[in-house]
């Protein structure tokens, strides 16, 4: 037998020895697989992080899970960025510049926490970190601080100075202790400390001897835990597990498989080792080691796989990444539910203890499901449409506990007491409690399904038991359930740990919104939405709806939400899966519409709870700003104010440009006025003889300076009577006269003004020569009585005038008239 041979025998006796008898594990598993959203079932790394959403490595993408749904992001061949030092497998880092960096078997990819997408250049991330030349290899400690191996050296992001590894030797870990010493691992086993002050080696230490070394190059994986820092280190086959105390710099070696371990993980005092056949916990106090090969399904089935990865969420949930079976997850307690099949022991016997019980109860003069009368008298009644309880013999009608009140299921099937006075109900579908306060009132009720070990079937009609040593047995179509109320962690709800509300989905105007979303030509994210707290809209993008998962990975449907909207409504709204199905969905994700918000500032308060009345946590908080229309806007109502007062300047100016026109304009219509009475006057009252003027015998054609117009004429006759008339109620107007001229006014107004400044002679001679025609017709005085009478200066200039406008002598009119 060569020794290489005898190794590997004496590995496995000692593994045989250590972790004795291999064994499925206790904890009962849910899976997950490309079904439910993964890119893909071989889980290479998960990771929880701090806001409590997992990180999942598959085949080289990105998957992001919320509690309810996945989503990934896939790389590209221009995403992925050569490291020829690095000879592991899949290993997976978050830095504290916002970057996730996964790397596998000589090459990384790079995430931007920021947007979560691939970054498309890692030349240009290192350029920023301050190295250009190439990079071999890349390591992140736990304090998020990059480290570059170039061929100058090990370079850190934080210092900016370079520490120089050993030559010849291939560096595959580093971590750093008391946040000063550097301790990097090379493939040989080799271990050296760091002061990165100074930059000088202070420690150099190795495991075991050259021949154990030779077995154990293939890879290296770390985990520091306070003073200790336990290393698993793969060969081409076989693992080794060891612990380096630092205090003492003593080395201890704590497990050995034939078989490849992959990962470490630390819960309390014991450390989960996943490996090529199921997983291994180490007690670190006693250094037992315990195998588990086997791992139970929800659905009873063992499953057997290799493990690559354990991790546990911020409720202490155990989640586990397969090669091929996709992701395990293990809720932070037992199962305290235990169904036994008909057919074993424990059912037949547990069935026997109920088979006297009637399971076709009537209950005042109608068919029930069952009825039980508790310690407090309380009559407690399953029907079909969900659970009735009569505190009194002479209550007519029953109080009423149905889905809203927290029952996963209305149709009610047995009822039973524990000792805690508590009423355990059991349903078509699940198992419930009616929790009371010390005063009897009723103060919530919490429900159990197949997700809790329940079976998810059909429970028997009356068949439920309280047991003498405190136990509850129930009976459904194919099982007995059995459990210990005492013994539950989940029955008040008193967990060491809270849950946090996240928002998840943003949709505005009933579009998703990612990064990359634009809205009417407005980008309304600039990064991932993991990574702001608020946006602003146009008042046209208002209508949204928010989706906010508590990540209660734990038990989902017992998920409660409290939300207010200041800005909308100052008052806290309770909500789950029971009161409020339209905003709770069963994976407990908070769907939150805010239909046409006017412009103005919302703040969304919510917080997160596994019972509705324990609210002890800082709410979370989102902000929505919608912005008012351009036209509304501040600078819009300042261009407004502007051009009103502009307006209001140039009306004014023109206001009082028209003002005085107005009044010039009335002065010269009272002037005018005045100069109509006077010349009315003139006509009326004239006593002047008319005598003869030149211009009357020696001109061929009127003087339109002298002469008045034939249509001012017309229109004397006509307003003469008018302004005798509005002369004495003092009412005279140009309008006026213009109307009673039967001529639109600025025509009349022209008219006027050309003749009203001439000599009225015409008009008085006109009404001289109508009395001269009255007076021939009416009289027969001679010809010099009437000149006189009439104002003429003589007979001649009076018959000369008559002939002038008859065309016949005074002599000749008396004589045709």
């Amino acid at each position: 037998m060569t020794r290489r041979y005898a190794i590997i025998l004496l590995t496995v006796l000692l593994s045989i020895l250590t972790a004795g008898a291999v064994t499925v594990s206790p904890r009962i598993f849910r899976n997950y697989t490309a079904a439910n959203g993964l890119a893909d079932n071989g889980a290479q790394t998960i990771h929880c992080t701090k806001t409590g959403r997992l990180v999942i490595s598959t085949k080289g993408q990105i998957n992001f899970y919320d509690g309810s749904a996945f989503s990934y992001i896939d790389p590209i061949d221009e995403n992925v960025y050569a490291l020829p030092e690095y000879h592991g497998n899949y290993h997976l880092y978050f830095d504290k510049y916002h970057h996730i960096w996964l790397k596998n078997t000589g090459s990384v990819t790079c995430v931007e926490l920021i947007t979560e997408r691939f970054v498309q250049s890692i030349d240009d991330v290192f350029a920023e970190f301050g190295v250009k030349e190439r990079v071999l290899d890349l390591f992140v400690d736990r304090r998020g601080v990059v480290w570059l191996l170039t061929a100058n050296g090990l370079y850190s992001v934080e210092t900016k100075r370079y520490i120089r590894p050993r030559t010849g030797l291939n560096l595959q870990d580093l971590e750093i202790y008391k946040d000063k010493y550097l301790m990097l691992f090379y493939q040989n086993g080799m271990m050296d400390m760091y002061d990165t002050t100074t930059g000088k080696r202070i420690v150099e230490s190795r495991p075991y001897a050259d021949s154990d070394a030779r077995l154990y190059t293939a890879s290296s994986a770390l985990l520091l835990d306070s003073t200790k820092v336990y290393q698993l280190r793969n060969g081409a086959k076989e693992a080794i597990l060891m612990q380096y105390d630092a205090p003492t710099r003593q080395w201890s070696e704590l497990l050995r498989t034939p078989y490849h371990m992959n990962n470490m993980a630390k819960r309390d005092s014991l450390l989960f080792v996943p490996c090529e056949y199921g997983y291994w916990t180490l007690n670190l106090n006693s250094h037992e080691a315990t195998h588990y090969e086997g791992l139970m399904l929800g659905n009873g089935q063992s499953l057997e796989t290799d493990i690559n990865v354990i991790a546990f969420d911020r409720q202490g949930g155990m989640w586990a990444g397969t090669e091929t079976r996709g992701i395990l997850y293990s809720k932070p307690y037992k199962h305290p539910f235990i169904p036994y099949a008909w057919g074993t022991p424990t059912a037949d016997q547990l069935g026997a203890m109920m088979d006297h019980v009637n399971q076709y109860p009537k209950f005042r003069n109608r068919n029930v499901n069952c009825v039980f009368k508790d310690s407090r008298g309380w009559t407690w009644v399953g029907t079909a449409q969900g659970l009735q309880v009569y505190r009194r013999e002479s209550d007519l009608l029953p109080q009423v506990y149905t889905t809203k009140d927290g029952l996963y299921n209305n149709i009610v099937h047995s009822v039973v007491e524990d000792r805690d006075h508590h009423i355990w109900v059991a349903t078509s579908y699940g198992i419930s409690v009616v929790l009371f306060n010390e005063d009897d009132r009723v103060h919530y009720i919490n429900s159990y399904n197949q997700y809790d070990n329940v079976p998810n079937e059909v429970f028997v009609n009356g068949k439920a038991i309280l047991l003498p040593d405190g136990k509850i047995a129930m009976q459904s179509l194919d099982h007995v359930v059995l459990f210990d109320p005492t013994k539950m962690a989940t029955l008040d709800n008193d967990y060491p740990f809270k849950i946090y509300p996240k928002l998840i989905k943003l949709m505005v105007n009933g579009i998703d919104v990612n990064p990359t979303t634009e809205i009417d030509g407005n980008r309304i994210l600039d990064r991932a939405l993991s990574r702001i707290w608020g946006i602003a809209l146009n008042y046209n993008q208002n209508s949204i709806t928010m989706v906010f998962s508590a990540l209660n990975y734990f038990r989902p449907q017992q998920t409660f939400y409290r939300v207010r909207v200041l800005g909308l409504d100052e008052e806290w709204r309770v909500v789950s899966p029971f009161s409020s199905p339209d905003m709770v969905d069963k994976d407990g994700l908070l769907h939150l519409p805010l239909i046409a918000l006017r412009p103005g500032n919302y703040t969304i308060q919510v917080q997160a709870s596994l019972a509705p009345d324990v609210w002890d946590t800082k709410p979370y908080e989102w902000t929505i700003e919608i912005n008012e229309p351009w036209w509304r806007s501040v600078g819009m109502f300042g261009l407004l104010a502007f051009v009103l007062v502009v307006m209001a300047g140039i009306n004014l100016f023109y206001y009082m440009k028209n003002a005085n026109l107005r009044a010039m304009r009335n002065s010269e219509e009272v002037g005018l006025i005045n100069r109509i009475y006077s010349f009315v006057d003139r006509c009326n009252m004239s006593t002047e003889v008319l005598e003869p003027v030149v211009e009357e015998y020696t001109s061929t054609q009127p003087d339109p300076q002298v002469e008045l117009d034939e249509d001012f004429l017309k229109i004397y006759k006509k307003i003469a009577p008018v302004v005798e008339l509005e002369r004495k109620k003092k009412k005279m107007t140009m309008r006026r006269l213009s109307n009673a001229a039967g001529m639109d006014a600025k025509t009349f107004y022209q008219v006027i003004t050309t003749n009203i400044f001439k000599s009225p002679r015409p008009l008085i001679k006109q009404a001289r020569l109508q009395k001269v025609e009255r007076m021939l017709r009416n009289t027969k005085e001679p010809l010099d009585v009437i000149a006189d009478k009439c104002g003429f200066i003589s007979a001649n200039f009076m018959i000369a005038s008559f002939f002038q406008v008859h065309r016949i002598t005074p002599e000749q009119y008396r004589k045709k008239h």
